[in-house]
């Protein structure tokens, strides 16, 4: 099978083509380790998935970057420490620091190699609602 089999393709592209949990990682344990919490990136990626299951779960119409947001500032809450607007809007894809993109290492790297061949990709997704608004 080679790519040039296909005029279309379609998938998720977190876990796929995005390593996600490495992304969560590297927005909440410099976040846990200013608040003075000894958390590991596992332990804290745990605390977090039940977190954000329940807001999916609660309001399955929320554009994703909200439904990160909001399941940061309910792992502050649990963990008792503070979450900022900004902690949730560096979690939910927004530039960290001034200056800075996101911290969601291997995003646009990762997709690069399709926008060289001539094929259409595709990737059904709660963000493609973030650019092409609601349906």
């Amino acid at each position: 099978m080679k790519l040039t089999d296909f005029e279309a393709l379609s998938f998720d592209c977190y876990g796929t083509l995005i390593d996600w949990e490495a992304g969560l990682s590297a927005v909440l344990v410099p976040w846990a380790a200013e608040r003075g919490l000894t958390l590991t990136a596992e332990q804290l990626l745990t605390e977090y998935a039940g977190l954000e299951a329940a807001v999916e779960a609660e309001g399955p119409a929320r554009l994703y970057p909200d439904v990160l947001a909001r399941s940061m500032q309910l792992l502050g809450a649990k963990l008792g420490a503070e979450v900022t607007i900004q902690d949730a809007a560096c979690l939910a894809g927004s530039p960290c620091t001034a200056g800075s993109g996101p911290r969601h290492p291997g995003r646009s790297r990762s997709v690069a190699p399709m926008a060289l061949t001539s094929h259409r990709a595709g990737s059904p997704s709660e963000c493609s609602r973030i650019t092409r608004g609601p349906r």
